[in-house]
């Protein structure tokens, strides 16, 4: 046996030790593409692993090069024995339509079709994908650039759900020396050299200059990384007790975020938000909570926003927020209102597919002035009721609807004026059961 071979298997059985990873030879769906790292844990796992099956992406970035990866790792499973699944993804025309970058939409797509293949064949038990040590310190480079917190500068993790890496003690060097000692064949992507990739510049040009100052710059991310995530697992054990405590899941009562500590409040802010934010979306979000304006509201990326109601703090889809106009006859006995995505049925209850019914009202028939017409709510809207003139906004108010549900129910009105609110309010005289409205919608308001 090469020193080659010696030393890389030892960094992987390092692993596996450590981090648990045997799952990996029970069944595993290897990420193949074609590349030294790649055809390096294929070739180790190939003998070792009962169900292996390897899959390849084809970005459709680098034309020709990339039909040439494709079919050489065809090539390579038929030589071994092993399943193979090819998928090709127009990357740069989903980037485009998402204002993504190529490498995030790249990232994406590929353990969106791996957790489709886990999800579906239960012989396979994880995901193997071939990072190694250099890419572990271009990702703590990467993160202390961007301004990331202690979990981004921690470098990638061995093991992440059903996402195992086996060569993450390993360095390039020592996989390449195991696929010469093996004769194994892998291919180049040209990509690699161009150093217009942030990730490429920081591996030819940044990294050799650190390790100048220290030889051993690899090994010391790993235990940075190592420190890091024992620090955070304390964090996150304090602040999993706060929302088991609690019973929080998007909200949270602001007298209680503003009783943690600063670094707590952070953490609980990512955990409500689905980890979803970033430094900057955390500050606001602390803004806000201190100002405590009900009603008020930031929009995030990532199509969240961040919203005071009452005496609360919540995190809510920038959907929910857009209010939309609509204006619909109720003249048929199933009415859809595709502003509020819902339908309104009259004077009975079917099954509609997808929806639920969760809310009626009931009006007698000779105190409807026809047409009847539902529309969204508007400033200064009122409704005669316990023989006052009332303000909807005013009703709503007593009755603790959230501001960013009230445009979503529906506002019945009649020749009249308004004759009833779902839920809410219904006009003095009007309340009977000649004439019931059912509203189905398929998420709870």
């Amino acid at each position: 046996m090469y020193r080659g071979e010696i030393v890389l298997e030892a960094k992987i059985e390092k692993a596996v030790e450590k981090y648990s990873l045997e799952k990996m030879y029970d069944g595993a769906i290897v990420g193949f593409s074609g590349g030294a790292d790649s055809s390096a844990i294929v070739h180790y796992l190939h003998s070792r692993c009962k169900n292996l099956i390897c899959v390849h992406i084809n970005h459709m970035i680098r034309g020709e090069e990339a039909l040439r990866d494709e079919l050489f790792c065809k090539k390579i499973c038929m030589e071994y024995g092993v399943k193979f699944l090819s998928y090709r993804v127009d990357v740069p025309a989903l980037a485009k339509a998402r204002k993504k970058g190529i490498e995030e939409t790249a990232r994406e797509e590929r353990y969106n079709i791996f957790n489709r293949i886990l999800n579906d064949n239960p012989e396979y038990k994880c995901i193997v994908v071939a990072h190694n040590s250099d890419d572990n310190a271009e990702t703590v480079i990467f993160n202390l650039a961007r301004g990331s917190g202690a979990k981004g500068i921690s470098g990638i993790d061995a093991s992440n759900g059903n996402i195992v890496r086996p060569l993450i003690f390993a360095t390039k060097k020592e996989i390449i020396d195991y696929c010469l000692a093996n004769n194994i064949e892998y291919v180049h992507d040209s990509t690699n050299s161009d150093t217009d990739y942030t990730r490429n510049h920081i591996r030819h040009k940044i990294i050799p200059e650190i390790e100048k100052i220290n030889p051993s710059f690899k090994e010391a991310c790993h235990k940075l990384g190592s420190i890091l995530k024992s620090d955070e697992e304390y964090f996150d054990k304090i602040v999993s007790e706060i929302i088991e405590k609690n019973a929080i899941k998007k909200s949270a009562k602001i007298s209680l975020l503003l009783s943690l500590e600063d670094s707590i409040l952070s953490r609980l802010l990512r955990k409500m938000s689905g980890e979803r934010l970033e430094y900057t979306s955390v500050i606001s979000c602390k803004r806000l909570l201190k100002e405590a304006h009900s009603g008020k509201y930031i929009t995030l990326p990532n199509g969240i926003s961040f919203k005071i109601e009452h005496d609360s703090a919540m995190f809510i889809s920038s959907k929910k927020l857009e209010k939309k106009e609509y204006n619909v006859i109720i003249d048929k006995d199933v009415n859809y209102i595709k502003e509020i995505d819902s339908y309104i049925c009259v004077n009975s209850a079917p099954e509609i597919d997808g929806y639920n019914k969760e809310i009626e009202i009931s009006f007698k028939g000779d105190e409807i002035a026809f047409p009847l017409y539902i529309r969204s709510k508007m400033d200064g809207d009122t409704i005669q009721s316990g023989k006052m003139t009332k303000k909807l906004k005013k009703i709503f108010t007593d009755k603790h609807i959230p501001s960013h549900l009230r445009d979503k129910i529906p506002v019945i009105c009649d020749n009249k004026g308004i004759i009833g609110v779902f839920g809410v309010a219904i006009r003095d005289g009007a309340r009977g059961k000649d004439y019931t409205l059912y509203a189905y919608r398929k998420t709870e308001v």
